[in-house]
């Protein structure tokens, strides 16, 4: 939620360089302290997945193999339009979308380009 936040309130443009840095900060975190993550109050692996497996006995719900099959068909989905999007407009000002940025003129990135 940190980039998100962040990006929506006053770091308009830069999503994925905040999304780097939490990451970075975070792995780094979990390879001095591995315990802190695997065991204790803290741990991010769930109960659910303990040993490797789903446990649909401990939370029937959401262990649900059809819903997590969904929300991955739904992701792939939501990146195929964003991919479309963005060579539908390189396309439209005849431009090569890996060497040039694609939305220049558009008010977000005049905005992100002008706090740089």
């Amino acid at each position: 939620m940190a980039p998100t936040f962040a990006a929506e309130f006053w770091n308009k443009g830069s999503w994925i360089q905040n999304r780097a840095n939490t990451l970075a900060i975070w792995y780094m975190f979990a390879q001095v302290f591995p315990l802190f993550q695997g065991s204790g109050k803290f741990a991010v692996l769930p109960i659910l997945y303990k040993d490797g497996v789903m446990n649909p006995a401990v939370h029937p719900t959401a262990a649900d193999p059809h819903v997590m099959g969904i929300i991955t068909i739904l992701s792939i989905v939501i990146n195929v339009v964003v991919f479309a999007i963005i060579w539908k407009r390189a396309r439209a000002m005849r431009i090569n979308p890996y060497l040039q940025p694609v939305f220049v003129g558009t008010k977000d990135y005049e905005e992100a380009m002008a706090r740089r």
